[in-house]
């Protein structure tokens, strides 16, 4: 049987419809009514060969298999036992099928095609003609050679055609959705049976032992990504270079799938592969944007510059709270994860904290614009209610000193209101330690609990205990704080105390200043009215001051402007100034800065913030080591004053003095 007749099979017995129309037939098959006859003459002479009933046309001119459930079963079971022996493909099904080998091939020759579809040398050479034609029309070389046919077209255009193919032919839901016929020739050209066998246990050991969540058909996107790569390396094909778009994690867990491959399959997995493997790990998991597959933003300097931008708004400084800047970057990466699996956020929080917060709020909505450029994503009111309850308890935190208190929450209420009364309840009550379970946990938490919480806070009455207890309703309203704070008002610590403790911290802090380095930039590294036609060039120069200093290479300034590319220009983060980066390929990459100044401002294509007069770029590892040089270099940039002065220096040195200044005081 050939593979048209194994789906005709198929939708007559597997399925509780056993009628189709002509129409329906060609639009499933993709080929026309006279195969369709043809197909339905040799199907029912195996049938009648068999003793079953026949498909027969009824006066409509509809088609009908008219068999019991279990006539349907014989059928199935003794007309799958049939050798599949070949492929009656459509034009356009023979032309993608072709596309695909040339993609996977380096060469590819006439037998190779005929041998693969199945077909005759006069109709693979009409296919070809049709496949040349459709080339050209994409501006991608075809060449024809007396040993067959390849394609001029990069290793990652190759891996990337591949594997948007995978996810448009194959159907991993199991719901006979598709019946195309190549997602058959797929999985056997590729032998993905064998494949799954050997790689499902490394996936899911990986993602185990790295705390990774990929499901459905995103563990099948980067099924296909380990495919294709194991394929063309198998091939001598590795990649050669690739920029490293993604952050220090994602690039070490990716390192760490590539190391378990090499084992299985005994092939060695060049550096390159890991960077390209992270930046559709990035896709999968930080965004839903499935046509930016091939890179993504450096996160932490996205942050890091957002928290800036509130701290400027708020006068405090956000950016230095290491926990907050923890809690935010998981926060949003959980938001893309939750996103991707459609979850929607249709609890109203936003009114009631504008109501309570309303200078966060503001500030919050007024620099959504830097997570929304940098990720592709536009977040709606209630979305961001969950980044104001972020900040909101990072600004209680710094403006009071917290207790050493312990309140155990229990909730029926779902984990969005969980949430919602967490945060207020360690805004309003000044506490870091608040636990959560869900009532019929309450028992078997207060036998192990230890040690015991100083109050519990609960939707419903409780059993009596001699902890402390008050009931609230699930909106904690103002009376209920009242009460909270009234219970929790004896274990607060004197007023001096807490005065006393930031007197200490402050001269800490003062300390730390004062053993700081003395810039983060140098007067060789800065250069003033550079003339730059295009964003490319500037970003060029910008860069080329690092590297005649032997602080980067070429191919780090190539991955900013790649960056660019599959980004957009996200880090103009604020008016006329970019802060030009990617991310280092090295885990121990010192820190290192530049500044240019144009003479005429260029466009990076960012509306809010075009044209750019003022470039910063800057080189670092993502470690804790650099953490406090970028942030101090987001300082400078995002200043409101720095470049009033700025625009006044005539040298250089000049410029360099102006920073060092701003500097000593940040």
């Amino acid at each position: 049987m050939n593979q048209k007749q194994y789906q005709l099979i198929t939708l007559f017995t597997s399925s509780e419809k056993k009628k189709y129309t002509y129409t329906e037939l060609t639009e499933i098959l993709h080929v026309g009514k006279r195969s369709i006859n043809n197909y339905i003459t040799e199907i029912n002479d195996f049938l009648t060969e068999n003793g079953f009933h026949k498909i027969r046309i009824l006066p409509d001119n509809s088609l009908l298999l008219d068999s019991s459930i279990n006539e349907l079963g014989l059928i199935r079971k003794r007309y799958y036992s049939r050798p599949l022996y070949e492929y009656h493909f459509s034009s356009e099904e023979r032309c993608t099928v072709i596309k695909l080998l040339l993609c996977r091939q380096n060469l590819v020759s006439t037998a190779d095609i005929i041998r693969s579809l199945d077909v005759s040398k006069k109709t693979c050479l009409s296919d070809i003609k049709h496949v040349s034609r459709d080339l050209k029309n994409q501006d991608i070389p075809f060449i024809t050679t007396s040993r067959g046919y390849s394609i001029d077209v990069t290793e990652v255009f190759r891996r990337d055609y591949l594997i948007n193919s995978f996810h448009t032919f194959l159907n991993i839901v199991g719901d006979n959705s598709s019946f195309s016929g190549i997602d058959i020739w797929i999985s056997r050209h590729f032998d993905l049976e064998a494949f799954k066998m050997q790689v499902f246990p490394i996936l899911l050991t990986w993602q185990k032992e790295n705390n990774i969540n990929i499901e459905g058909y995103q563990f099948y996107q980067l099924l296909w990504i380990l495919v294709v790569t194991i394929e063309r390396i198998r091939q001598g094909n590795p990649l050669t270079s690739f920029p490293c778009a993604s952050d220090r994690h994602t690039v070490c867990i990716s390192k760490d799938l590539y190391a378990r491959v090499e084992k299985v399959y005994s092939i060695t997995i060049p550096p390159q592969e890991s960077y390209f493997l992270a930046s559709y790990i990035d896709g999968l998991v930080l965004t839903n944007l499935p046509q930016t597959p091939l890179g993504t933003i450096p996160s932490n300097t996205v942050i890091h510059t957002f928290l800036v931008n509130v701290s400027h708004d708020l006068k405090l400084k956000l950016a230095n709270d290491v926990k907050l800047y923890h809690q935010l970057s998981a926060h949003i990466k959980s938001f893309f994860s939750l996103l991707e699996r459609n979850t929607s956020f249709d609890q109203s929080f936003y009114k009631e904290l504008e109501d309570e917060y309303p200078a966060i709020c503001k500030s919050v909505k007024n620099n959504l614009y830097i997570l929304e450029q940098s990720f592709h994503r536009t977040y709606s009111e209630n979305e961001t209610a969950f980044l104001v309850m972020h900040i909101a308890a990072a600004v209680s935190k710094i403006l009071t000193e917290r207790q050493e208190f312990k309140i155990l929450l229990i909730c029926d209420a779902g984990a969005a209101a969980t949430s919602y009364v967490t945060n207020k309840l360690k805004y309003y009550c000044k506490v870091d330690d608040v636990q959560t379970i869900i009532s019929f946990e309450y028992k078997n938490y207060m036998r192990h609990s230890n040690p015991s919480p100083n109050l519990i806070v609960s939707f419903y009455p409780l059993d009596e205990t001699s902890i402390p207890v008050v009931i609230v309703s699930p909106g904690l309203p103002s009376t209920d704080l009242i009460r909270l704070q009234e219970k929790m008002y004896a274990s607060r610590k004197d007023e001096n105390n807490i005065l006393n403790k930031r007197m200490v911290k402050r001269a800490e802090n003062q300390e730390a200043v004062a053993h700081r380095p003395a810039s983060i930039f140098s007067p060789h590294l800065i250069a003033l009215d550079l003339d730059a036609d295009t964003w490319q060039d500037a970003v060029q120069l910008s860069g080329n001051l690092l590297i005649q200093d032997g602080l980067m290479t070429q191919n780090y300034i190539d991955s900013i402007i790649k960056n660019i590319h599959i980004n957009g220009p996200y880090f103009v983060f604020w008016p006329h100034i970019a802060l030009a980066h990617a991310n280092s390929n090295s885990d121990s990459t010192p820190f290192a800065a530049s500044l240019i100044r144009l003479s005429h401002p260029v466009f990076f294509g960012n509306e809010l913030n075009d044209p750019v007069k003022y470039i910063f770029t800057f080189i670092a590892s993502d470690t804790s080591e650099n953490d406090d040089k970028i942030l101090s270099i987001i300082n400078i940039a995002s200043s409101p004053t720095l470049f009033q002065y700025l625009d006044e220096a005539k040298t250089p040195e000049e410029a360099y003095e102006i920073i060092h200044k701003l500097e000593k005081e940040l």
